[in-house]
């Protein structure tokens, strides 16, 4: 037995017609319902009155089911749609999914199945992430980004070595170097001590590497 801790109406913020300030309104007539284990979902306004939900209720192992193999199906409809527009990391699913108010165990099973199909694939994920962003991003900004996502660093370091084999990443990132030198009107020849550093230390907060830095800003046999 499950018991009901609460059933709250799920809200959303609108802009009121006249002078533009908000109001709240529930959202679709759905509502979020906590059980005293601390899961929780979500379900229509209507579904939860049909099957006589009330706050202190006991919730049937057997309507339990009920309801997570409906939410289940749901869930993968929406993995669906979400996959059809883009790729995910498995972590960013998991946070889709449950910001959508499915619960635990209907993402577990939901990004389980998912991966075994391959529908969900970090390793996949990263070398598409890094052959997309390896252009207009440094390397260290890539990493972060994926570290952001969920990808494990061991995975990040071996998406890095496969685009590696089909482009050369470095001169990439020169040419990215390269690029916003220019956009700044850098000139290492005629750049004063200051403007060198303040180059420098813009080029280190966009995490290019440091002796690449040093190369391109001081005018030596690579520049």
């Amino acid at each position: 037995m499950h018991r009901i801790v609460s059933i709250e109406p799920i809200r959303s913020r609108a802009h009121g017609k006249n002078g533009g300030g908000e109001s709240r309104n529930t959202a679709r007539g759905r509502v979020r319902v906590l059980l005293d284990d601390g899961e929780s979902f979500v379900l229509s306004s209507s579904k939860a009155l049909r099957l006589g939900m009330e706050e202190g209720e006991d919730l049937s192992e057997e309507t339990y089911g009920e309801i997570l193999q409906s939410l289940y199906k749901a869930c993968m409809q929406r993995c669906g749609i979400l996959l059809g527009s883009r790729d995910y990391s498995e972590q960013r699913m998991r946070e889709k999914l449950r910001d959508a108010g499915y619960p635990g165990s209907v993402v577990d099973n939901a990004v389980e199945k998912l991966r075994n199909a391959g529908y969900l694939d970090d390793r996949r994920f990263a070398q598409s992430f890094v052959r997309s962003h390896m252009r207009d991003r440094s390397r260290l900004r890539i990493m972060r980004d994926l570290a952001e996502k969920g990808i494990s660093e061991p995975v990040i370091e071996e998406a890095f070595a496969a685009v590696g084999e089909e482009e050369n990443v470095d001169d990439a990132q020169k040419e990215q170097v390269l690029r916003l030198l220019r956009k700044r009107g850098f000139d290492p020849g005629a750049a004063s001590y200051e403007e060198r550093q303040k180059t420098m230390a813009f080029l280190h907060r966009k995490g290019y590497p440091a002796d690449l830095i040093r190369r391109l800003t001081g005018g030596g046999e690579d520049w």
